[in-house]
């Protein structure tokens, strides 16, 4: 496949107001995305420690109200994820992620700003 450069239109000369004025618009369309690409991954990413957090301690209670051989399974754990996934994943932030799906409640974590506002919230940025 060949680039016919003959069929591109000349660039129209344009004012340095209207080119500035582009240059900000597609800044604030960047900064815009990018802020909201950065909460929906902080979203998934706290989910998903909380969803960590409950699968360790169900696997370690085993059905039970407590589980006795807790640490060795977080140690075991860490050292299995940090193997394949690198750093985050140490017996310290696994012990956090415990505590934090047993300190929350499931809807606390889990409900979508979405569903607790009353307003309206665009879901993409064309429908602002």
């Amino acid at each position: 496949m060949t680039l016919d450069l003959t069929a591109m239109r000349p660039v129209k000369s344009v004012s340095a107001a209207n080119y500035d004025g582009l240059v900000a618009d597609l800044s604030r369309l960047l900064e815009d995305a990018r802020r909201v690409s950065a909460r929906a991954v902080n979203t998934v990413m706290t989910a998903i420690y909380w969803e960590f957090g409950r699968r360790i301690v169900e696997f370690e209670q085993g059905g039970e109200k407590r589980a006795g051989y807790g640490e060795e399974v977080v140690v075991r754990l860490a050292a299995d994820l940090t193997a394949k996934f690198g750093r985050g994943f140490g017996a310290v932030n696994l012990s956090q992620m415990k505590r934090f799906f047993l300190l929350w409640p499931n809807q606390a974590i889990l409900q979508t700003p979405s569903e607790k506002s009353s307003g309206k919230i665009s879901q993409t940025l064309s429908e602002k």
